[in-house]
């Protein structure tokens, strides 16, 4: 955990995925905050859980505070898994260490292709992946109620995380059912154990699957998938050599598979030798969504399956369960000197990692106060518009700078191409309001899905905000109720300033005389 902690504790927090989730948590537990943010003011969904005991937090201890201590506490789910998983698998700790040094350090992106994560900031997902990993663990040691527990506690706080795992869960329990279940009953109490710990993700599930949605001429899962999140979701946009990375990952899975293989020659290696037989017969069931993925991707011009995010698990549980396999194998190929001379490069290359990750960590510390990692200018309209408005004042804002503006300035705004809705109406108005905060130059309607268009889109979407009229301005407050229009120094407009800096300009609505 000290790894962990030292790499990713202090590491863009209240950045990339927290600036979105933690003001949703904490206008959750205070609705009073911005009552008038149509972004914050969404349901919860599946995040209701999560929300629930970290919004409060938030209240109460502020931002930062919430994102360190929910860190640590991911953390420790993950730690305490990885430790279960490595007992089972009889890795001592310098070989385990190794594992995960290998892990979190050979690649920037601990996933395959998919760009998917399970360290990092303070999430929903973080917390279900700490427990898909305690459930991984408590799956090899055969308590499998305890695993069901923990997957269906995962399925509440992130319904996909926790819902593939069980899925690929079921089809590993079926792969030799004579040895792993002990009749129907059996089952039939894993999967309600399942299903009474997953209740926080019922609603959300069934109201994503029937819930009807206004007519549009492009469909909200269209938008998810190949307008917003083709990096996640959209395998025909990835770099053209994603798939190096994963035949590279499978090559040294099969290799280390087979050197376990060969080293099981005793009944006193026999119980090692299944959980690592086990893990690796997990780590290829989590390919097959990924896999049978791959073949549909062609074929679903709406993302109406890829929306499921059906990559996910397969593009981070290969990565890690072959580091852990790999270290595995090394530690049972040596002889037991060569083995102790292995360990202690291993707690020397620990240390080494640990040395370089504390020197960062420092720095980290000392420039935590600017720990939103916003420019000065950007602070001082936020800190003007906070002292300065009224706190149902909405303001009309970039729909790609100043991603952070709700929470600092707290005051409403529009929308922002970041910040996507979970559910399928709001998801259509999201991309209204974004076409009205661009002039119309939106461009998602051309139906093309072998590039990631996100870049091109946020340049058309400044394009269009920064070349927006005085009557489309002024139209743009009128029809949001805004009182206030902010732009970029060199964007004029016949509109009293009501304030301005170096880089913005703060325009107020024009009086009906």
């Amino acid at each position: 955990m000290a790894l962990l902690s030292l790499k990713f504790l202090l590491d863009n927090n209240m950045n990339v995925n927290e600036e979105d989730v933690l003001p949703l948590a904490k206008q959750y537990a205070d609705p009073n905050w911005i009552a008038g943010d149509w972004y914050l003011n969404q349901p919860p969904s599946y995040r209701l859980l999560f929300e629930t005991l970290f919004g409060r937090l938030i209240v109460t201890w502020g931002f930062l505070a919430t994102s360190v201590v929910g860190r640590l506490l991911c953390y420790a789910l993950v730690a305490g898994g990885l430790v279960l998983i490595g007992r089972k698998m009889c890795l001592n700790m310098p070989f385990l260490m190794l594992a995960i040094g290998l892990f979190i350090y050979t690649s920037h992106r601990q996933g395959i292709a998919a760009s998917e994560w399970l360290l990092g900031g303070l999430e929903p997902k973080t917390v279900a992946y700490g427990l898909v990993l305690l459930a991984i663990g408590l799956m090899l040691a055969g308590y499998y109620f305890w695993m069901a527990l923990m997957l269906g506690l995962a399925t509440s706080f992130h319904v996909l995380v926790g819902g593939w795992t069980f899925v690929v869960v079921l089809g590993w329990l079926a792969l030799r059912w004579k040895t792993r279940l002990q009749g129907i009953r059996h089952f039939g109490s894993i999967v309600l154990i399942y299903l009474l710990a997953s209740a926080f993700a019922i609603k959300p599930v069934l109201e994503q699957l029937f819930a009807p949605f206004p007519g549009s001429s492009v469909t909200p899962s269209y938008i998810y998938v190949f307008l917003r999140l083709p990096h996640h979701l959209n395998p025909l946009s990835w770099h053209s050599n994603w798939w190096l990375k994963l035949a590279a990952y499978l090559l040294v899975l099969a290799f280390s598979v087979s050197l376990l293989w060969r080293q099981q020659q005793s009944d006193q290696l026999s119980a090692q030798y299944t959980a690592c037989m086990e893990l690796a017969e997990f780590t290829m069931l989590c390919l097959v969504p990924f896999m049978l993925s791959l073949a549909v991707a062609p074929f679903d011009s709406e993302g109406s399956f890829l929306q499921y995010y059906p990559f996910r698990l397969g593009d981070v549980m290969l990565p890690l369960n072959t580091c852990l396999l790999f270290a595995c194998a090394l530690q049972q190929t040596f002889k037991q000197r060569e083995r102790r001379v292995l360990s202690l490069v291993c707690i020397l290359l620990f240390s080494g990692a640990c040395s370089i990750q504390a020197v960062t960590f420092q720095k980290q510390l000392l420039t935590l106060s600017q720990f939103s990692k916003v420019n000065l200018e950007s602070i001082a309209l936020c800190d003007w518009v906070r002292t300065h408005t009224p706190t149902d004042t909405v303001v009309v804002s970039p729909p790609v700078e100043l991603v952070k503006f709700t929470w600092l300035a707290e005051r409403s705004t529009i929308a922002k191409f970041k910040l996507l809705p979970q559910t399928k109406a709001r998801i259509l108005e999201w991309y209204e309001r974004l076409s009205d905060l661009s002039g119309g130059f939106f461009p998602g309607t051309t139906k093309e899905r072998t590039k990631d268009r996100r870049n091109r889109m946020m340049r058309a979407l400044t394009y269009g905000y920064n070349h927006l009229t005085t009557a489309q301005a002024d139209a743009l407050m009128t029809k949001y109720r805004a009182t206030y229009f902010i732009t970029g120094i060199k964007h004029k407009l016949d509109l009293a300033i009501a304030y301005r800096n170096s880089r913005y300009i703060l325009y107020s609505k024009k009086t009906s005389e």
